[in-house]
């Protein structure tokens, strides 16, 4: 009797009845011949010669290959049972070859044999963080071929293996270093130093645990600088200056490469009137890298608050290039235009806020200004539109 294989992976295996019973070292089990037995057939799978004779190798090849790829079959206990009467070290077997063919290169290979052997035995850590490394190792593979999906798919099958591996064994170091040590590649400090935490309170003393220490370390840090920088923000939302500038200080302390932290600062000194010092805070903004249409926005109003109206002036241009539909840049500039009785400017700005947003109530503001001290009336909206 023949089976057609589940997946692509199981092309090579056919299911058949064998006539004779299957020799094995452990001589209690009980060998069942109704049960068809998974077979490697390493030539043509549909063509399969049974007089040729089927070898202990090509069981054991077909059964390696149930476990890794189809381990809930309805016979895969019997088939557990088999493998191992045949090779009782069969796990550590695997292991061994796993590693063998890892070290070539083949990882498809590698991991079928890790899986198979994980089958086996759930409760070696090892197994699983070598699946995971083999995965690791498919993910860059693909990562410098540009294959994106390929990328996603092995990094999504690393975390899911020691995931697996620690809903089992939620307590071993190993496993909790692995993941948390993936997490924090990916990115993810949050979860990086939920799990290294945990690996600390489960580790033995040495050198790898003083890594870890000191990493966590730096993580909690990390976090606690980032709640700062977030209520430092909450704070000025609140009007609460004096207070967001204690906070933002407080950050900026290990963290004085941060330009956000240093625009928070002088959002802040802005609006407790130093504008000095604001536009020094400004300035290191753009220093470290800044680009962003606030930052101008900001030194316009410190410059124009210590009487440079040209500074103010260029600084807005230079916010508008970064941010052309944003209105309350095109507002504050051709006010600025208004004051300096550039009149013929103010009104291009003004029709191009109101082309925005006709019912901006600081774009009405300004037409009416328009009118008022240029002596320019500009189109009502419909007029604009009906023409």
């Amino acid at each position: 009797m023949k089976t057609e294989p589940i997946n692509v992976a199981l092309a090579d295996v056919r299911y058949l009845h064998l006539a004779e019973k299957v020799e094995t070292k452990e001589k209690s089990f009980v060998f069942k011949p109704e049960i068809a037995l998974p077979v490697q057939i390493t030539n043509d799978p549909n063509q399969i010669d049974i007089s040729e004779g089927i070898s202990i190798a090509q069981i054991a090849s077909g059964i390696i290959k149930v476990l890794a790829y189809e381990p809930t079959h309805e016979h895969i206990d019997y088939y557990t049972s088999l493998i191992l009467a045949l090779q009782p070290d069969i796990v550590h077997e695997l292991q061994i070859a796993g590693a063998a063919k890892g070290d070539k290169g083949e990882l498809d290979f590698a991991i079928e044999l890790y899986l198979a052997a994980l089958r086996l035995n759930r409760m070696i850590p090892e197994i699983y963080v070598n699946l995971a490394t083999l995965y690791a190792r498919k993910a860059r593979k693909a990562q410098e071929q540009e294959e994106n999906d390929a990328y996603d798919a092995a990094v999504q099958q690393q975390i899911a293996i020691l995931k697996e591996g620690l809903d089992r064994l939620p307590t071993s170091p190993l496993l909790l270093s692995e993941y948390g040590l993936v997490q924090l590649f990916l990115g993810n400090a949050d979860s990086a130093l939920e799990y290294l935490t945990s690996y600390l309170a489960y580790a033995p003393e040495g050198e790898k645990k003083d890594i870890i220490d000191k990493q966590v370390t730096l993580l909690r840090e990390q976090n606690e600088d980032e709640k700062t920088l977030q209520q430092a923000f909450d704070e000025m939302q609140l009007s609460n200056e004096e207070h967001a500038l204690t906070l933002i200080d407080t950050f900026l302390i290990r963290n004085d490469g941060n330009w956000s932290g240093h625009f928070i600062r002088g959002w802040a000194l802005r609006r407790l009137t130093r504008y000095e010092e604001a536009q020094e805070a400004f300035l290191k903004c753009l220093s470290l890298g800044a680009d962003s249409g606030d930052v101008y926005n900001e030194l316009s109003i410190c410059a124009l608050e210590t009487e440079n109206r040209d500074l103010a002036r260029d600084y807005l241009e230079i916010a508008l290039e970064k941010e052309e539909g944003n209105l309350t840049y095109i507002s504050n500039l051709a006010l600025l235009y208004l004051q300096d009785s550039k009149f013929n400017e103010a009104a291009d700005l003004i029709l191009r806020g109101r082309a925005i947003d006709p019912d901006d109530p600081m774009i009405a503001s300004l037409v009416r200004e328009l009118s008022s001290r240029g002596g320019i009336e500009l189109p009502n909206q419909t007029e604009v539109i009906d023409g």
